[in-house]
């Protein structure tokens, strides 16, 4: 039987076995569904690792991806199954339809969109899937992951946002295909070990018209794919590109993609250099709202979302300690409270040279 740690993650998961305190009383039974008091009394009583029922879905082979990174991905969704085997035939399907595009070959847009939708409506059903995507580690496949993790982050946010199901498949979907302009580009730029130089740079900042230029020719899709596409990079001062457009003339569908495109770029390990902890990429898009570039009536919600879901999971912070994030307050919401393994609390808002470093 495996157990998986104790998390707000596991909201809507299925117990597999009884649970009881130290006193011997029972706490919840096996069959009860978890909800966030569920949560709260386990860690309350000190119960960090649990057992859940497994996967209801039957997983097929994948060969065109990393074995190690496949097995990253289970661990990283031990406790949510489901979640790991649909994500696995996702990451596969896209690669192969990427692989298709850039050989010139033609693409079933609707084959990858319909199996993304399924991948959609699971995580938005399982409130806390969502930041095993940033506890993968290496760039193997970096490219396909950014594109599905920006459209699951586009279609949360868009959630917290309270949009209708639909509106949130469609941005979910839009954020799929937001990079898909990038197969234009040659790989010694787009792979580039280092950071780009001012005429690579021109050169990159061509891909949201290519993007744009390629879904506009695919039939049958909605619009916001290309608009997306085109115009993610723009920004609510005027700063961004292509066009240097300023507040309502951005859609909020691709100011929805570029919160989710730029924390997922931060969060990820990236070919030139580390991924940062998902801490240090809110608080990178905290600091974007103040200084005018994002919405912040779309960061606020994303990142108060980041942080709950990260209440109770086990964290690095940058002095070295380990720990378990207990509570976050709401004056500084980026400077959590940690109980430390050895039973110490690290006040973050006052000790003020240590920060959350990784997720474990």
């Amino acid at each position: 039987m495996r157990l998986v740690p104790t998390s707000y993650e596991l909201i809507g998961r299925i117990l597999n076995t009884d649970i009881y305190n130290e006193k011997g009383t029972l706490l919840l039974g096996a069959g009860k569904m978890l909800t966030v008091k569920d949560i709260d009394s386990l860690l309350i009583n000190n119960i960090f690792e649990i057992a859940i029922k497994g996967p209801t879905r039957t997983a097929r082979p994948i060969e065109n991806i990393a074995p190690e990174l496949l097995h990253q991905i289970d661990e990283a969704w031990s406790y949510e199954p489901d979640m790991a085997v649909i994500y696995k035939e996702t990451l596969s399907s896209m690669k192969d339809l990427l692989n298709d595009a850039q050989y010139g070959n033609p693409i079933n847009v609707q084959e990858i969109v319909n199996q993304f939708s399924t991948l959609i409506k699971h995580a938005l059903e399982h409130r806390y899937v969502f930041h095993p995507l940033h506890t993968l580690k290496g760039k193997d496949e970096y490219t396909y992951r950014h594109s599905i993790n920006v459209g699951l982050l586009s279609a949360l946010i868009a959630r917290l946002l309270g949009l209708p199901d639909e509106v949130c498949l469609e941005v979910g979907e839009a954020g799929l295909f937001h990079d898909i302009g990038k197969l234009e580009m040659p790989d010694e730029i787009l792979n580039k070990p280092s950071e780009l130089n001012d005429k690579e740079r021109e050169v990159m900042r061509q891909h949201p018209q290519y993007g744009y230029a390629m879904l506009r020719k695919i039939p049958n899709i909605p619009r916001s794919f290309a608009d997306v596409a085109l115009l993610h990079h723009e920004r609510l001062d005027g700063s961004g590109y292509p066009f240097g457009l300023k507040h309502e003339n951005i859609p909020l569908s691709v100011q929805i993609v570029s919160v989710a495109d730029k924390f997922d770029a931060l969060a990820s390990d990236r070919v030139y250099r580390a991924k940062l902890s998902p801490f240090e990429a809110a608080a990178a898009l905290w600091d974007a709202q103040f200084a005018g570039l994002m919405n912040p009536a779309i960061v606020t919600p994303f990142v108060m979302y980041i942080l709950e879901s990260y209440i109770g999971s086990r964290v690095r912070l940058s002095n070295g300690q380990e720990g378990v994030i207990v509570r976050y307050n709401q004056q500084e919401p980026l400077r959590p409270l940690v109980r430390t393994d050895d039973d110490t609390f690290v006040k973050l808002d006052s000790e003020r040279d240590v920060q959350v470093a990784e997720i474990l």
